[in-house]
């Protein structure tokens, strides 16, 4: 009997995480149909850091638009240009900006890449359905996911999606040195019209400024 009652609950452990599996797979594939529909998406957010060891906590406000592969990001002391071959990272307490041609390339670390949380949609992760609920009137769906490349500097994301439409609404990164990231979305807004000099720094609009070209 005892045989009989485990095999049972397997069985219906296993089906009902296949059921959850398709569910988050579902939302995903909405995320993605979502996004690669928008020819643009600008959006403010929270960034939250935490460190299990220290204690330490801290959070900054930041802004993104996205357009394609472009990309600006304003974060606490810099902001960080790509036109889609060039990123221009420009320092403002150093007052100095470093020019590289990065290599694009999969699952790159989100931890140096937050921008990366808006093309999720787009890694080769691992996922189950947590479940939702309503806050604040507004249904969220929670997902896990979790790298398959087992190298990466993280081992977990909490995801959770806003309903309709599917978009993001908030990650939580989990570290493998103790340390949690938390992005909270604000304010996203979509297809509005983004000058693709928007993604390129002008050195004439920030005289003083040292330019280091790290390119070979």
């Amino acid at each position: 009997m005892k045989i009989l009652i485990t095999l049972i609950l397997s069985v219906l452990t296993v089906h009902a995480t296949a059921q959850q599996d398709a569910q988050a797979a579902e939302l995903l594939e909405k995320l993605a149909k979502n996004n690669q529909a928008y020819e643009t998406i600008q959006a403010d957010f929270t960034f939250h850091y935490e460190s299990l060891q220290s204690e330490q906590q801290n959070s900054w406000k930041g802004k993104i638009i996205m357009k394609g592969k472009k990309y600006r990001l304003n974060l606490r002391r810099s902001t960080i240009y790509y036109n889609g071959k060039t990123l221009w990272n420009y320092l403002h307490d150093a007052k100095e900006v470093n020019v590289s041609e990065p290599v694009e390339q999969e699952n790159t670390d989100l931890l140096n890449h937050p921008h990366q949380i808006f093309e999720i949609h787009q890694m080769d992760l691992k996922h189950r359905y947590l479940g939702n609920d309503i806050q604040e009137g507004q249904q969220l769906h929670k997902l896990d996911l979790h790298p398959k490349d087992l190298d990466q500097d993280y081992s977990r994301i909490r995801l959770t999606l806003s309903d309709n439409p599917v978009q993001i609404n908030k990650a939580r990164i989990f570290a493998k040195d103790g340390s949690r990231y938390t992005i909270e979305v604000e304010n996203l807004v979509t297809n509005q019209p983004v000058a693709d000099s928007t993604f390129v720094f002008d050195k004439r609009e920030h005289p003083g400024v040292q330019v280091i070209d790290m390119r070979f």
